[in-house]
């Protein structure tokens, strides 16, 4: 077979983009179907009204050689930048360890940048669902959305989403399905709030202890966005109480993790100028597997993300490269 082959990637997080850049070139032609309306996974943006936040990862670190060269070429670019908030820990108020030395990096102007920035090189599909993969006898994929909409047929599938959504994609090819199946994911609650007074805090992001609050930090909007110099603040509940309160209402959510708030920074409550919650269901991998990415020469099907290696954006930029490189061997000696 000298043909290139066509890949059909289902995921526009970092690791689903990060491998179709990485397999450019490579392939025939190369598709990304994401199911929500924009790219990003957990870095993506949430809007509320005239308020964005980056309601999932707020920053990120690097410790990987690889990753070093990465974001010296995203600061190239000025898609990122390091980062030199004032992270501390706080329990009932006080601050109890101020964090000054590991370095971290920002998205500019927000973190969903950096995933914008490589979807411009691939040929993406929002708000497409795929919940069904047909294997052909011949050898491909057929894709389905959840209408049962016929999406094309691929010779290689690669699932970038949460381990749930890999499993039941992958019932037909164990050695994926079920490694995916064995991974337990967090819940975490996630508030964004606006205040139209600075609350006048110190610092600019905290790890909190004692509270149904995790962590919380400051989000400052860019420069001539609508709201600047509006003083938001992202929180995430810790995952017990997300877990906890997973099937509760979303109006209790919010003010149960608002007064949380209050007693956690020991300032008097004030109303918000905008309040949202979002929950996210699959946020962060218990017990990720021991592998970079799986892939099954077989089937032509593989899967990456963080859950693979590690619960950081670090992880599913290397699990993207991971899969790249076996998708790359397997068309070398099958497509050569």
């Amino acid at each position: 077979m000298d043909s290139k082959p066509s890949v059909a990637i289902i995921g526009a997080g970092l690791a689903g983009l990060t491998c179709g850049t990485a397999l450019k070139g490579m392939v025939e032609r190369l598709k990304i179907f994401e199911k929500s309306i924009f790219p990003g996974g957990r870095i993506s943006r949430f809007r509320a009204g005239e308020y964005e936040f980056n309601h999932g990862a707020q920053y990120f670190t690097v410790n990987h050689p690889l990753f070093w060269n990465i974001v010296s070429a995203w600061q190239s670019e000025g898609i990122v930048r390091p980062w030199d908030g004032w992270i501390v820990e706080l329990q009932k108020g006080q601050i109890i360890n101020s964090d000054m030395v590991t370095q971290r990096f920002i998205g500019v102007p927000r973190m969903q940048t950096i995933v914008e920035s490589l979807a411009r090189h691939c040929d993406l599909s929002t708000s497409t669902n795929i919940s069904e993969l047909e294997h052909q006898e011949s050898g491909g994929w057929r894709l389905f959305n959840e209408r049962g909409d016929y999406q094309g047929a691929f010779d290689i599938v690669i699932i970038a989403t949460a381990a749930q959504q890999v499993a039941e994609l992958c019932g037909s090819v164990p050695a994926i399905g079920k490694a995916a199946d064995n991974v337990d994911m967090t819940v975490c609650w996630s508030a964004m709030f606006a205040f139209d007074r600075p609350l006048n805090l110190p610092y600019d992001a905290a790890f909190v202890l004692d509270s149904p609050l995790s962590w919380i930090s400051r989000y400052q909007l860019a420069a001539g966005d609508a709201g600047a110099g509006t003083d938001c603040w992202v929180l995430h509940a810790s995952p017990e109480w997300s877990q906890q309160y997973a099937a509760s209402f979303r109006g209790r959510v919010m003010n149960a993790m608002l007064h949380a708030f209050w007693e956690a920074v020991d300032l008097d409550e004030q109303k918000p100028a905008s309040t949202s919650v979002h929950c996210w269901k699959h946020a962060l991998p218990i017990n990720p597997i021991s592998e970079d990415s799986l892939f099954d020469d077989a089937k032509a099907i593989g899967a990456c993300g963080d859950w693979c290696t590690s619960p950081r954006i670090e992880g599913a930029v290397l699990s993207g490269f991971s899969m790249a490189d076996r998708v790359m061997k397997y068309i070398r000696k099958n497509h050569a």
